[in-house]
Protein backbone atom coordinates (compact mmCIF):
# COMPACT_ATOMS: atom_id res chain seq x y z
CA UNK A 1 0.00 0.00 0.00
CA UNK A 2 2.94 2.50 0.88
CA UNK A 3 4.04 1.94 -3.05
CA UNK A 4 0.71 3.70 -3.92
CA UNK A 5 1.30 7.20 -5.50
CA UNK A 6 -0.75 9.79 -3.24
CA UNK A 7 -1.72 12.84 -2.57
CA UNK A 8 -2.22 14.58 0.88
CA UNK A 9 -4.51 16.48 1.89
CA UNK A 10 -3.71 17.85 5.02
CA UNK A 11 -0.96 17.37 3.50
CA UNK A 12 2.87 17.25 3.31
CA UNK A 13 3.23 16.68 -0.65
CA UNK A 14 6.27 14.77 -0.60
CA UNK A 15 5.07 12.24 -3.58
CA UNK A 16 3.04 12.21 -6.47
CA UNK A 17 0.19 9.87 -7.02
CA UNK A 18 -2.31 8.70 -9.27
CA UNK A 19 -5.84 9.30 -8.66
CA UNK A 20 -7.48 7.15 -5.99
CA UNK A 21 -10.35 7.27 -3.87
CA UNK A 22 -9.28 8.20 -0.44
CA UNK A 23 -10.52 9.75 2.79
CA UNK A 24 -8.72 12.39 5.03
CA UNK A 25 -9.69 12.01 8.82
CA UNK A 26 -8.70 15.85 10.19
CA UNK A 27 -8.37 15.17 13.84
CA UNK A 28 -7.77 19.12 15.59
CA UNK A 29 -6.48 18.84 19.33
CA UNK A 30 -5.76 21.31 20.91
CA UNK A 31 -3.28 21.95 24.13
CA UNK A 32 -1.86 24.92 26.67
CA UNK A 33 1.02 26.42 24.61
CA UNK A 34 2.94 26.14 27.44
CA UNK A 35 2.62 21.77 26.85
CA UNK A 36 3.00 22.82 22.51
CA UNK A 37 6.87 21.12 22.50
CA UNK A 38 6.22 18.60 24.95
CA UNK A 39 3.16 17.65 22.23
CA UNK A 40 5.42 17.45 19.43
CA UNK A 41 8.23 15.56 21.51
CA UNK A 42 5.89 12.43 22.56
CA UNK A 43 4.59 12.70 18.61
CA UNK A 44 8.12 12.27 17.43
CA UNK A 45 9.50 9.82 19.54
CA UNK A 46 5.96 7.41 19.71
CA UNK A 47 3.49 7.60 18.01
CA UNK A 48 4.61 8.84 14.50
CA UNK A 49 6.59 5.12 14.72
CA UNK A 50 3.07 4.10 15.54
CA UNK A 51 1.51 5.65 12.24
CA UNK A 52 4.83 4.30 10.01
CA UNK A 53 4.30 1.15 11.04
CA UNK A 54 0.76 0.97 10.23
CA UNK A 55 1.33 2.36 6.91
CA UNK A 56 4.50 -0.55 6.14
CA UNK A 57 1.61 -2.71 7.31
CA UNK A 58 -0.94 -1.58 4.46
CA UNK A 59 -3.48 0.08 7.06
CA UNK A 60 -3.06 3.46 6.20
CA UNK A 61 -1.66 5.45 3.39
CA UNK A 62 -0.03 8.43 5.03
CA UNK A 63 0.14 10.68 8.92
CA UNK A 64 1.06 14.19 8.86
CA UNK A 65 1.01 16.86 12.44
CA UNK A 66 0.53 20.48 11.02
CA UNK A 67 0.66 22.93 13.77
CA UNK A 68 -2.27 26.27 13.56
CA UNK A 69 -0.09 29.01 12.73
CA UNK A 70 -3.45 31.58 12.71
CA UNK A 71 -5.24 31.10 15.92
CA UNK A 72 -7.60 33.54 17.53
CA UNK A 73 -6.58 36.69 19.10
CA UNK A 74 -4.36 36.54 22.04
CA UNK A 75 -5.25 33.09 21.91
CA UNK A 76 -3.25 31.21 24.85
CA UNK A 77 -3.49 27.35 23.18
CA UNK A 78 -1.84 25.74 20.71
CA UNK A 79 -4.06 23.54 18.68
CA UNK A 80 -2.46 20.86 16.06
CA UNK A 81 -4.03 19.10 13.29
CA UNK A 82 -3.61 15.64 12.44
CA UNK A 83 -4.30 14.45 8.79
CA UNK A 84 -4.42 10.61 8.79
CA UNK A 85 -4.86 10.01 4.93
CA UNK A 86 -7.13 6.22 4.43
CA UNK A 87 -8.51 4.23 1.96
CA UNK A 88 -12.05 4.31 2.50
CA UNK A 89 -12.70 0.44 1.74
CA UNK A 90 -10.28 0.04 5.17
CA UNK A 91 -11.40 0.77 8.65
CA UNK A 92 -9.98 4.05 9.65
CA UNK A 93 -6.94 4.17 11.46
CA UNK A 94 -6.08 6.52 14.00
CA UNK A 95 -3.96 5.51 16.33
CA UNK A 96 -1.26 3.79 14.40
CA UNK A 97 0.55 0.77 16.05
CA UNK A 98 3.74 -0.16 17.78
CA UNK A 99 6.13 0.81 15.56
CA UNK A 100 9.02 0.71 17.80
CA UNK A 101 8.05 -2.53 20.08
CA UNK A 102 7.71 -0.35 23.17
CA UNK A 103 6.32 -1.77 26.17
CA UNK A 104 2.52 -1.38 26.79
CA UNK A 105 3.29 -0.01 30.33
CA UNK A 106 5.68 2.31 28.32
CA UNK A 107 3.14 3.20 26.26
CA UNK A 108 -0.05 3.84 28.35
CA UNK A 109 2.08 6.49 30.09
CA UNK A 110 2.86 8.04 27.43
CA UNK A 111 -0.79 8.03 26.16
CA UNK A 112 -1.90 8.93 29.46
CA UNK A 113 0.38 12.26 29.23
CA UNK A 114 -0.66 12.51 25.87
CA UNK A 115 -4.57 12.92 26.75
CA UNK A 116 -3.85 15.22 30.34
CA UNK A 117 -2.50 18.06 27.63
CA UNK A 118 -5.30 18.15 25.38
CA UNK A 119 -7.88 20.47 26.38
CA UNK A 120 -10.56 20.15 23.26
CA UNK A 121 -10.70 17.77 20.32
CA UNK A 122 -12.58 17.22 17.48
CA UNK A 123 -12.13 15.28 13.94
CA UNK A 124 -13.71 16.15 10.63
CA UNK A 125 -13.83 13.50 7.92
CA UNK A 126 -13.19 14.58 4.26
CA UNK A 127 -12.94 12.52 0.75
CA UNK A 128 -10.24 13.74 -1.76
CA UNK A 129 -11.82 15.03 -5.19
CA UNK A 130 -8.77 16.05 -7.14
CA UNK A 131 -5.65 18.19 -7.31
CA UNK A 132 -1.90 18.30 -7.94
CA UNK A 133 1.25 17.65 -6.38
CA UNK A 134 4.56 18.18 -7.40
CA UNK A 135 6.84 15.40 -8.31
CA UNK A 136 8.40 12.91 -5.84
CA UNK A 137 11.89 14.56 -5.57
CA UNK A 138 10.73 18.17 -4.44
CA UNK A 139 10.40 19.30 -1.18
CA UNK A 140 7.40 18.53 0.88
CA UNK A 141 5.26 21.86 1.04
CA UNK A 142 5.91 23.58 4.76
CA UNK A 143 2.69 25.12 4.81
CA UNK A 144 -0.87 24.94 3.65
CA UNK A 145 -4.00 27.52 3.58
CA UNK A 146 -7.26 25.13 4.28
CA UNK A 147 -10.68 27.04 3.09
CA UNK A 148 -13.40 25.43 4.54
CA UNK A 149 -16.64 26.70 1.76
CA UNK A 150 -20.27 26.93 2.36
CA UNK A 151 -22.14 25.34 -0.71
CA UNK A 152 -25.60 24.84 -1.21
CA UNK A 153 -26.83 21.08 -2.05
CA UNK A 154 -27.89 21.87 -4.98
CA UNK A 155 -25.10 22.97 -6.39
CA UNK A 156 -22.85 20.29 -5.02
CA UNK A 157 -22.35 19.22 -8.81
CA UNK A 158 -21.80 22.36 -10.52
CA UNK A 159 -19.40 23.74 -7.38
CA UNK A 160 -17.14 20.29 -7.94
CA UNK A 161 -17.05 20.75 -11.65
CA UNK A 162 -16.14 24.18 -11.60
CA UNK A 163 -13.44 23.85 -9.07
CA UNK A 164 -11.98 20.71 -11.32
CA UNK A 165 -12.61 21.76 -14.68
CA UNK A 166 -12.10 25.61 -14.55
CA UNK A 167 -10.40 26.05 -11.56
CA UNK A 168 -7.70 23.42 -11.06
CA UNK A 169 -5.71 24.03 -14.23
CA UNK A 170 -5.71 27.74 -12.93
CA UNK A 171 -4.10 26.75 -9.95
CA UNK A 172 -1.41 24.27 -11.50
CA UNK A 173 0.09 27.79 -13.67
CA UNK A 174 0.47 29.91 -10.24
CA UNK A 175 4.11 30.33 -9.71
CA UNK A 176 3.69 30.76 -5.69
CA UNK A 177 1.22 26.93 -5.11
CA UNK A 178 2.97 24.28 -4.78
CA UNK A 179 0.23 22.16 -4.79
CA UNK A 180 -3.65 22.26 -4.85
CA UNK A 181 -6.76 20.17 -3.55
CA UNK A 182 -10.62 20.01 -3.37
CA UNK A 183 -12.17 17.75 -0.87
CA UNK A 184 -15.60 17.15 0.09
CA UNK A 185 -16.79 17.01 4.12
CA UNK A 186 -18.27 13.73 4.84
CA UNK A 187 -19.29 14.28 8.53
CA UNK A 188 -22.63 14.54 9.59
CA UNK A 189 -23.34 18.10 10.01
CA UNK A 190 -23.28 17.97 13.88
CA UNK A 191 -20.30 16.89 14.12
CA UNK A 192 -18.94 19.06 11.55
CA UNK A 193 -16.22 21.83 13.24
CA UNK A 194 -16.39 24.16 10.80
CA UNK A 195 -19.89 23.24 9.40
CA UNK A 196 -18.61 23.65 6.21
CA UNK A 197 -19.54 21.43 3.00
CA UNK A 198 -15.79 21.35 1.36
CA UNK A 199 -12.05 22.41 1.83
CA UNK A 200 -9.57 23.47 -0.79
CA UNK A 201 -6.63 23.06 0.22
CA UNK A 202 -3.25 25.30 -1.40
CA UNK A 203 0.17 24.16 -0.56
CA UNK A 204 3.01 26.31 -0.03
CA UNK A 205 6.45 26.21 0.50
CA UNK A 206 7.11 29.15 2.84
CA UNK A 207 4.80 32.20 4.41
CA UNK A 208 6.41 34.72 2.07
CA UNK A 209 5.21 33.22 -0.61
CA UNK A 210 1.33 33.32 1.01
CA UNK A 211 2.02 36.61 1.64
CA UNK A 212 3.12 37.13 -2.01
CA UNK A 213 0.36 35.36 -3.53
CA UNK A 214 -2.29 37.45 -1.69
CA UNK A 215 -0.83 40.88 -2.15
CA UNK A 216 -1.25 39.92 -6.29
CA UNK A 217 -3.92 42.36 -7.84
CA UNK A 218 -4.41 42.06 -11.31
CA UNK A 219 -6.77 43.26 -13.70
CA UNK A 220 -9.22 40.97 -15.33
CA UNK A 221 -10.95 40.57 -18.38
CA UNK A 222 -14.69 40.41 -18.89
CA UNK A 223 -14.25 36.19 -19.07
CA UNK A 224 -12.57 35.85 -15.64
CA UNK A 225 -14.89 38.26 -14.33
CA UNK A 226 -17.86 36.53 -15.17
CA UNK A 227 -15.54 33.10 -13.93
CA UNK A 228 -15.06 34.51 -10.78
CA UNK A 229 -18.69 35.99 -9.97
CA UNK A 230 -20.23 32.35 -11.06
CA UNK A 231 -17.83 30.54 -8.71
CA UNK A 232 -18.77 33.08 -5.68
CA UNK A 233 -22.30 32.38 -6.47
CA UNK A 234 -21.41 28.94 -5.80
CA UNK A 235 -19.52 28.83 -2.72
CA UNK A 236 -18.92 31.25 0.33
CA UNK A 237 -15.73 30.75 2.03
CA UNK A 238 -16.48 30.51 5.89
CA UNK A 239 -13.30 30.49 7.46
CA UNK A 240 -9.50 30.14 6.32
CA UNK A 241 -6.50 28.29 8.29
CA UNK A 242 -2.75 28.56 8.09
CA UNK A 243 -1.08 25.40 9.22
CA UNK A 244 2.52 24.76 9.56
CA UNK A 245 4.06 21.09 8.93
CA UNK A 246 5.45 19.58 12.11
CA UNK A 247 5.94 16.10 10.89
CA UNK A 248 4.98 13.65 8.44
CA UNK A 249 5.48 9.85 7.69
CA UNK A 250 4.73 7.93 4.43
Amino acid sequence: MKKIIILLFFFCISFSYAQQRMYVNLHYVTVKSEDAQAHINSEKEYFSKGHKAAIDNGNKIGWDMWRLENPGYRENHTTFVYAHIQDPDKSANMGGGNGNNFSESELAMVRKKWGDRVVKSGLVTVSYKGGFVPSADQEPAKFAVLDWMMVDPTDFYDYEQMELKTFLPMQKSNKYLKGWGLHKVITPRNNNLEGSDYVVARFFNNMSDIYDMMDQTNPMGKSMKATMKKITNLRTIKRSQVLRLVLSER
